[in-house]
């Protein structure tokens, strides 16, 4: 526990990227409210030349948390273990998130055969209820999303905000195949897309 801790807060100083501008704060009352601190906008510092191993393990209450996908089912991150995944979190009133789905798609698109999947996770509606799972398909087929969305509890997204430290989407967070966090971004915006682009390129070429 303790070297997972330090793995987390050198992560935390090294491989995490932040934006105050282009998010949607959230209200939900979720687990971190009263531990929630600000972190420094546009920390962009990577590691290089790291191998997965130098980057902590996606929290397992993340890996095992149940994701209600469109269709009715159930999956895990824990269950796509060997993909590199790029978990987004994400609300349709979050003009920011909205924006930023094309380029995910496109990401998508270029990498899905070379075993990358983008998962975005609907964490509900400004006011921490639950988005209608029909109501959050109809979305993504209007904007012809072409990956996996689901919703997420409000557990959940507490768990992705402990890690990020803050509470705002849209929130990515990029893992590599064997579970490690490679990248986390906050907010939308060419400069986060860009950050993002070039962290799923270096970990693919991996």
């Amino acid at each position: 526990m303790k070297q997972f801790i330090t793995n987390l807060a050198l992560f935390m100083v090294f491989a995490i990227a932040f934006s105050s501008f282009n998010a949607c704060k959230t209200t939900q009352q979720t687990a971190t409210n009263d531990n929630a601190v600000n972190a420094p906008a546009n920390a962009n510092t990577e590691k290089t030349d790291s191998k997965s191993s130098d980057y902590p393990p996606l929290p397992v209450a993340i890996a095992d948390a149940d994701i209600e996908l469109v269709d009715g089912t159930v999956t895990k991150v824990s269950g796509h273990k060997g993909k590199v995944l790029l978990l987004d979190l994400w609300g349709i009133w979050c003009g920011p998130c909205v924006a930023e789905m094309p380029h995910l798609a496109q990401l998508q698109a270029a990498y899905a055969d070379k075993g990358f999947e983008v998962i975005g996770l609907n964490i509900g509606d400004q006011d921490g209820g639950p988005e209608d799972l029909g109501k959050i398909k109809a979305f993504a087929e209007k904007l012809q999303i072409n990956y996996t969305i689901g919703r997420i509890q409000n557990t959940t997204t507490g768990q992705f905000y402990r890690v990020s430290r803050q509470q705002a989407v849209p929130q990515t967070f990029l893992v590599d195949r064997e579970g490690h966090l490679r990248g986390v971004f906050v907010g939308g915006g060419p400069k986060v897309l860009n950050s993002i682009m070039e962290t799923v390129e270096k970990t693919m070429s991996e």
